[in-house]
């Protein structure tokens, strides 16, 4: 079964650096303010990634990045969500890859889910394949995209 997710429309992406006042705010106040799957995929899809990764696990913030998609080859790092919207997280990415009662029966005897969402945005809908394994810390997400990725000309709104 396929899971359909309608995005949020997002302001277009910018290749400027963010101001450092503007990030230190956003780690500030990220208590209040937590992504979820349909604004991370809408960025993902806004900015052409082929993947996005979720790892709970990956603590050295210099080299790896907890939440992240990769974007022709490089990897784009998100704020880390807290433990608490985290475990959020990895159950709503098993929920979307396992929808209807019986998949997510059989994705909690095997600790592995596998399944596809069609995330749909102003600018078209495509198709990912998603991946949730293990539990706790020792959990991972990953969403990899299925179709080609469009060219800004053809993700373009006519």
């Amino acid at each position: 079964m396929l899971a359909v997710l309608h995005l949020p429309d997002l302001p277009p992406g910018s290749d400027e650096q963010p101001d450092p006042a503007f990030i230190a705010d956003l780690y500030a106040g990220r208590a209040q303010y937590e992504l979820c799957w349909p604004e991370i995929l809408a960025m993902a899809v806004r900015d052409g990634a082929a993947s996005v990764h979720y790892h709970p696990w990956r603590t050295n913030a210099v080299c790896d990045n907890v939440l992240a998609y990769v974007v022709g080859g490089t990897r784009f790092g998100l704020i880390p969500p807290t433990d608490d919207a985290g475990v959020a997280l990895l159950a709503e990415a098993r929920r979307l890859a396992a929808p209807g009662l019986l998949a997510r029966l059989g994705a909690r005897i095997s600790r592995v889910t596998v399944g596809r969402v069609r995330p749909v945005a102003s600018s078209g809908e495509s198709d990912w394949c998603v991946v949730c394994w293990g539990r706790g810390r020792l959990a991972g997400v990953e969403f990899l995209r299925v179709a080609a990725i469009p060219t800004v000309a053809e993700a373009a709104p006519q």
